[in-house]
């Protein structure tokens, strides 16, 4: 925890001290051998930051970043599409037979009846006509 004389010392450090702050912070670092090492550890460390260059990512770190996302995708497309591919072909094979079992059990061979899309008999179906029944 910062006591009032390193608040102060580092309120120096950043704008201008009244007077009797300034004779304060004086006696505190001819006094007090620790709080003089300590602020200049703080002093030196500034100073290095000061010096130092920032990181930074580096040129073309947009376009490296766009590259691999545009990278992911397809490689997300590709592993989704040889996923769902073993589906495909079993799907496939589960169509082919359907339609090898209509052929198999169907009377006639038309695309109709192929597909299963056999024509319902006629002579099953009973049809009522209202309008004839309500006018006798």
């Amino acid at each position: 925890m910062k006591t009032k004389m390193e608040d102060l010392f580092l309120q120096s450090l950043d704008g201008p001290l009244t007077h009797e702050e300034k004779e304060r912070l004086a006696q505190e670092m001819l006094g007090n051998h620790q709080f003089k090492k300590s602020a200049d550890q703080y002093l030196q460390l500034r100073e290095k930051l000061k010096r130092t260059e920032p990181d930074t990512f580096g040129p073309f770190f947009a376009e490296r970043i766009v590259n691999k996302i545009k990278n992911m995708k397809q490689e997300i497309d590709y592993q989704i599409f040889f996923f769902f591919r073993k589906y495909q072909v079993a799907l496939i094979g589960i169509v082919v037979a359907l339609v090898a079992l209509n052929i198999a059990f169907s009377d006639q061979l038309t695309l109709k009846s192929i597909l299963g899309f056999e024509d319902q008999n006629q002579g099953d179906l009973v049809t009522i006509d209202f309008f004839q029944d309500l006018s006798n």
